[in-house]
């Protein structure tokens, strides 16, 4: 199948293997691909969204508790590494439909791929639990996202992200993921 068109350049059959991030590619994705926003902002920047992601427990938890449900929710119950249970209980309320997927640290696995891609173009309202970590669903998200819509994560010790998904952002997210190791 051509990826002529598909806005991320990538076929449906992508990946066809399992994806590791390497070393280089680390300090890199430590940079926001879109802008910090603080909490009291984040509404305001989510307006007009035509879809709303989420990607990690905190970030899921914060919107949850400005009474806003994403449209799709990443999560691993997990904040830097350690079992987070006051999520876990707020996540579990939040209404959607759950898939359950597995992907170790630093990798983006093929079945990752296909539960955020399916959920990020879902009419419904979707949590995807992941077993390991979830990190890099970000960039899943902002590849296959709708334009318009409105990817968040966090970056540990520093902040919200905010990426409005477009052609510039998916490039971003596209070119990292193409570094990584097949």
């Amino acid at each position: 199948m051509s990826t002529a068109s598909s806005p991320s350049g990538f076929d449906e059959s992508f990946p066809k293997e399992d994806l590791v991030l390497p070393e280089d590619l680390r300090e890199e994705l430590a940079k926001p691909i879109g802008r910090f926003v603080s909490a009291w902002a984040l509404r305001k920047h989510l307006e007009g969204a035509t879809r709303v992601i989420t990607v990690g427990d905190v970030v899921t938890v914060t919107l949850l508790q400005m009474g806003m449900v994403p449209d799709v929710a990443v999560f691993d119950y997990k904040t830097q590494r350690s079992e987070e249970y006051s999520s876990k209980a707020r996540i579990a309320k939040m209404e959607g439909r759950l898939v359950k997927v597995e992907n170790p640290p630093a990798m983006i696995t093929r079945e990752m791929w296909r539960a955020v891609k399916e959920a990020v173009q879902a009419d419904d309202v979707v949590k995807v639990e992941v077993s390991g970590e979830e990190d890099l669903a970000a960039l899943v998200a902002i590849i296959n996202a709708p334009e318009g819509a409105q990817v968040i994560y966090g970056i540990p010790n520093k902040g919200l992200t905010v990426v409005s998904v477009d052609k510039d952002t998916r490039a971003l997210a596209s070119a990292a993921v193409r570094r990584m190791v097949r």
